[in-house]
């Protein structure tokens, strides 16, 4: 009995999990014309290497689940400039609570010459919430 109560709990939560929405964490490169934003993303889980995207190309989409016994976190390191001397390592997303996951949350970073922008939907202009580092 024990076990069956187990098994029922265990799979109502991972249905619950595959309803939801995923996550995304979104890049912009508005940095100019010619000039590359290169970054590194990862989480706990994931290491997606180094990318690179051109000004006003298509932003990149991370697109992720919220682990359900651990905290998701994605780091980014941004690097921008001629010899890409400007940067900043970025914790893009950072999950709520444990056991808790969030569903269709969306962050949204746009690389500006004068620094780096943030916004937590599609709709809200992002507004500078980092300088570059040299």
């Amino acid at each position: 009995m024990k076990h069956l109560i187990l098994f029922i709990l265990v799979t109502t939560c991972l249905r619950l999990y595959e309803a939801c929405e995923k996550n995304r964490v979104i890049l912009h490169n508005e940095l100019g014309p010619g000039r590359v934003l290169t970054f590194h993303c990862a989480s706990n889980n994931d290491d997606l290497g180094i990318q690179t995207l051109a000004f006003n190309a298509s932003p990149y989409i991370i697109a992720f689940h919220d682990g359900v016994f651990f905290l998701t976190s994605w780091k980014c390191m941004l690097r921008q400039g001629t010899n890409m001397e400007y940067f900043y390592e970025v914790q893009v997303y950072r999950a709520g609570q444990i056991y808790k996951p969030k569903c269709g949350e969306i962050r949204v970073w746009t690389a500006k010459l004068d620094g780096i922008y943030f916004s937590r939907d599609l709709v809200t202009p992002p507004v500078l919430a980092l300088r570059w580092k040299k």
